[in-house]
């Protein structure tokens, strides 16, 4: 298990690598697009957060001039500047360097399960004070595998720095703190399965 999770690291810390093997794992995010596709607006005038942005993996179903990719990681955000059209900034997503109200919706993909209940709560109010009033948060979050048969998918998670994998009742829990909760549903994309949920200010 240890060879694994130094195996995921190493693959986490390069960019093209985590887009490659993520891909082969997740069939490209098809089923991922899809729900943002279905559930995200890409009007020209609509302002997207595209919240824990990674390498830029989104990016490409919103318009340039209104996408705004915002990562911790130095490394994610400088792949994806060369990569993709947008906005994308280095920042921490418990103090968003950004006016109230300016948001018309968000996106959260893979991001909560990495931290803490406290940090979550953090993040989800940054969320609420950038979101204009009515806007929106799509938030796909990392789930235990449904199926004991999945055995791939149960190791990916023993094995990736994904420490607060949470079962769907807590992620309900955490977002009803702060947000009405307008939809949600269990979805599976490749061996991954995700709590996607659709939160409204």
């Amino acid at each position: 298990m240890k060879l694994i999770s130094r195996l995921v690291t190493h693959i986490s810390e390069h960019p093209a690598l985590f887009l490659f093997f993520r891909g082969l794992l997740e069939n490209d995010f098809v089923s991922i697009r899809e729900l943002i596709r279905n559930e995200m607006l890409a009007g020209e005038h609509l302002r997207t957060l595209d919240l824990g942005c990674g390498p830029g993996a989104f990016a490409r179903h919103f318009p340039a001039d209104s996408y705004v990719g915002v990562d911790i990681n130095a490394r994610y955000i400088g792949y994806a500047r060369r990569r993709f059209h947008g906005d994308f900034r280095v920042g921490d997503a418990r103090r968003l360097e950004f006016p109230d109200g300016f948001f018309n919706q968000v996106l959260i993909f893979g991001l909560l399960h990495h931290v803490d209940d406290a940090i979550v709560h953090a993040m989800l109010g940054e969320c609420r004070r950038v979101l204009t009033a009515g806007g929106s948060i799509l938030v796909i979050e990392d789930i235990p595998a449904v199926s004991r048969l999945n055995v791939i998918g149960h190791l990916i998670h023993l094995a990736e720095n994904g420490r607060h994998i949470r079962p769907p009742e807590a992620y309900r829990r955490l977002y009803s703190e702060i947000f009405t909760i307008e939809k949600e549903r269990i979805i599976a994309s490749g061996i991954c399965d995700y709590h996607a949920a659709v939160l409204r200010r």
